[in-house]
């Protein structure tokens, strides 16, 4: 029987990064979240963009 092929390094989870420049681990992270764990780091994410993007107060 032959040996399998081994997969191109991008294919591979050695590199933290895919042939796209998305960090794999950031994708692992996100997957490992409950639907509701995902959308409250999205809220939160969002609620610090909006804070920035605020003018300071007077």
């Amino acid at each position: 029987m032959p040996e399998p092929l081994e997969p191109p390094a991008e294919e591979r989870d050695e590199s933290p990064y895919d042939e796209n420049g998305v960090d794999r681990s950031l994708v692992r992270w996100m997957l490992s979240l409950s639907p509701t764990e995902r959308l409250a780091q999205v809220q939160s994410s969002i609620d610090l963009i909006m804070s920035v993007r605020e003018p300071p107060a007077h």
